[in-house]
């Protein structure tokens, strides 16, 4: 191979393995989203997730205060974790399309349902 063809196999190789790490944390970013309450209130979020040395790390950032994300864990487009907000633990499972997340939360005494877009 000449030296421009080993640059450009390795410019294809090096935006594969870019795009394969993207897909693979899917939920890595920073996300703008909405969850609902049983009593039919809705609550603006921010969440971002981030990965550290291989291991996802995360906020959710609303009115009462920033909280860190507990558990995280994403497998193909699924996402989990576990928040505590003003001593109430939740556990949280989103599902990752793109853009868009939708999904569900989910206290010892209550539960709703979370959706969002891709902010970064």
């Amino acid at each position: 191979m000449k030296p421009i063809e080993i640059r450009l196999a390795l410019a294809f190789l090096l935006t594969g393995m870019i795009l394969f790490a993207a897909a693979e944390n899917s939920i890595v970013g920073t996300w703008q989203v909405v969850s609902d309450s049983p009593d039919g209130e809705q609550y603006r979020w921010t969440l971002t997730v981030k990965e550290v040395d291989g291991k996802l790390t995360g906020t959710l950032s609303g009115e009462p205060g920033q909280f860190p994300l507990i558990d995280l864990k994403s497998a193909d487009d699924t996402f989990t974790c576990r928040v505590k907000v003003e001593g109430q633990t939740y556990g949280i499972e989103i599902r990752v399309s793109g853009v868009r997340l939708e999904g569900s939360w989910k206290g010892a005494s209550s539960h709703g349902f979370i959706k969002g877009t891709r902010q970064s």
